[in-house]
């Protein structure tokens, strides 16, 4: 943008910029309640950690990978805070919920939704996991060389459950959903989900909502 022609020193009459703020919260935890829906605008979608069915998917030797999870009411309350705020806004800025490792989240579902075994995809699918006590929480592992040619040997898939999905073709919309759950899976062990603490840093007053209590009141009771 051309600055104000009516400047009376034309020295002053420089481009100014718009500023702007690119939020990235990493992934909405209220995904890891599915298929409750805990946030009013936002619509339940299930991902490679299904607590409803008290399972996941991960990809070998990336378990120590880092995720960031957000509660859609945290990243609304952030961008509330940052419209007031009056300092500059970062350009990129992370909303970091929690900062939390896939292991740990795989701790946290054997906490909540019982015991958890080891399947080693697709090979080994129809394998009976012993020596568990109460309900497991199955765990099938997928190499990354697979991923990044397209491969997904697993027992099970995302569940389409979107409104944009409905009448819509099941081949087609099982191709979609397998490319998401690849793509995922890639991006979590390639870090893309561990972002900065740009607005955490700026809004040190803000409390945001922790993984554990979040999950804890989602699943407590849940059969």
């Amino acid at each position: 943008m051309v600055g104000d022609p009516l400047c009376s020193n034309p020295s002053d009459n420089v481009f100014q910029v718009l500023e702007y703020t690119l939020f990235q919260p990493g992934l909405f935890l209220d995904y890891l309640a599915y298929p409750f829906k805990t946030a009013s605008y936002v619509t339940p979608l299930s991902t490679f950690f299904d607590f409803q069915n008290r399972r996941a998917i991960v990809v070998e030797g990336h378990e120590e990978a880092v995720m960031t999870l957000t509660t859609v009411r945290d990243i609304a309350g952030i961008v509330a805070r940052a419209v007031e705020y009056e300092g500059g806004w970062p350009k990129v800025g992370g909303i970091r919920g929690n900062r939390v490792t896939v292991s740990r989240i795989l701790e946290i579902g054997r906490q909540l939704r019982g015991n958890y075994g080891i399947r080693l995809g697709a090979r080994r699918q129809g394998e009976v996991l012993t020596g568990l006590s109460g309900n497991s929480f199955s765990v099938e592992r997928v190499a990354l060389g697979d991923l990044e040619a397209g491969r997904l040997n697993t027992s099970w898939l995302l569940s389409a459950q979107h409104p944009t999905s409905h009448g819509g073709d099941p081949t087609e919309i099982a191709a979609v959903l397998k490319t998401v759950l690849v793509s995922t899976l890639l991006s979590s062990a390639k870090g893309a989900w561990d972002v900065s603490e740009a607005w955490n840093v700026l809004l040190p007053d803000y409390h945001f909502a922790d993984i554990e209590g979040f999950l804890s009141t989602v699943w407590e009771g849940k059969a």
